[in-house]
């Protein structure tokens, strides 16, 4: 008998966690594997999906294959393009040819599949089924406090003293307040007045990812961190946003519109370091961006780029022109919010 394609249910998520711990020989304790968490990914409801994002590859009751749907959408002149980042894609060892299979399933309920860094494994394979390059993720960090980060860092090497030192240097450049004129709101909920924001259009060539008011705000309801959302005003109208995830010492500024005009951008971009800087807990502030401009301001804002993700997709309908670029943060997967406590830190 063949293997057998499903969408799991709330019931599942035992078997399916116990599946995901062994392929991925995972600590329970992590996040991102915590039951709340695998309910919030997979069944919360959300705008850009209609029912489970689970799905497994069972044979007989066992499951062999997992992939999870983390829906993106781009528009181009007009036209929608859903895209599917494919997360907790594990497939049993015993079973050839299932995660394969899986992927593919997965495939066939959107446009294009897009995956942003993983695994050695997972790099080494996904070019030989066909994944193509589509830009890069960056990571960029500033060391808020880096004292603090040194003593509460689990890995201490001969390197310690050198990172400290350099780390120490980099913390002197320290974000200012906002201007006059210049003001930030945390919200509980981002309301629809935002849309204006959100409409605005990418004044480059490249596919960037849509934000919906609905969508952000289904992730400030993540269990998995403290997710915070911020409306940026200037003049009291409103300029731009910024969301926030907290997980343990680092702080992440997950996604940022920020305007394009350079001088905003780059006030918006300082009020969101200094806000995230804030917190007189946070050790580390991390910003992951494949658009240029952005990573580019924040660097002349005293970050530094510290990480490069390949951005890659998977094609089969041929949707996508060839030398196609994508942009987007660290709110397109769920590395927005993934945390291992045995290295808490990037820098």
């Amino acid at each position: 008998m063949g293997l057998r394609f499903a969408a799991t249910s709330p019931s599942d998520m035992p078997q399916v966690r116990d599946f995901l711990l062994k392929t991925f020989a995972a600590d329970p304790a992590l996040n991102s594997f915590r039951p709340e968490v695998l309910h919030w990914k997979y069944f919360s409801p959300h705008a850009d999906w209609n029912g489970s994002r689970s799905y497994v590859l069972r044979n007989g009751d066992d499951i062999v294959a997992h992939g999870s749907v983390w829906p993106v959408r781009f528009l181009r002149g007009g036209t929608e393009i859903k895209a599917i980042h494919l997360i907790d894609w594990a497939a049993s060892r015993g079973s050839p040819g299932s995660g394969i299979q899986m992927l593919r399933k997965i495939a066939e309920m959107g446009d294009i599949l897009i995956t942003i860094g993983g695994s050695a494994d997972t790099k080494a394979i996904l070019p030989k089924l066909g994944y193509k390059h589509g830009g890069e993720l960056k990571r960029y960090v500033y060391v808020a406090r880096p004292w603090k980060q040194m003593r509460t860092s689990p890995e201490h090497n001969w390197k310690t003293p050198l990172r400290f030192i350099r780390n120490t240097a980099s913390s002197l450049r320290r974000f200012p307040a906002p201007a006059a004129g210049w003001e930030v709101v945390k919200v509980l909920r981002f309301e629809s007045s935002l849309e204006r924001i959100l409409e605005h259009q990418s004044s480059t060539p490249h596919l960037r990812a849509v934000r919906t008011v609905a969508g952000l705000n289904y992730m400030l309801d993540c269990p998995g961190a403290e997710f915070s959302g911020y409306v940026v005003s200037h003049n009291k109208n409103c300029h731009g946003y910024f969301v926030l995830s907290k997980v343990g010492r680092q702080s992440r500024i997950v996604d940022i519109e920020a305007g394009s005009d350079p001088h905003d951008r780059s006030t918006v971009c300082s009020i969101a370091a200094f806000t995230a800087c804030r917190d007189p807990e946070v050790c580390e502030v991390v910003v992951g961006t494949s658009r240029p401009e952005v990573g580019e301001t924040f660097k002349q804002i005293g970050f530094w780029e510290r990480r490069v993700d390949s951005v890659l997709y998977y094609d089969p309908k041929k949707r996508m022109n060839p030398g196609v670029q994508f942009e987007l943060s660290l709110l397109d997967s769920d590395v927005s919010f993934f945390y291992d406590p045995q290295y808490p830190y990037i820098s």
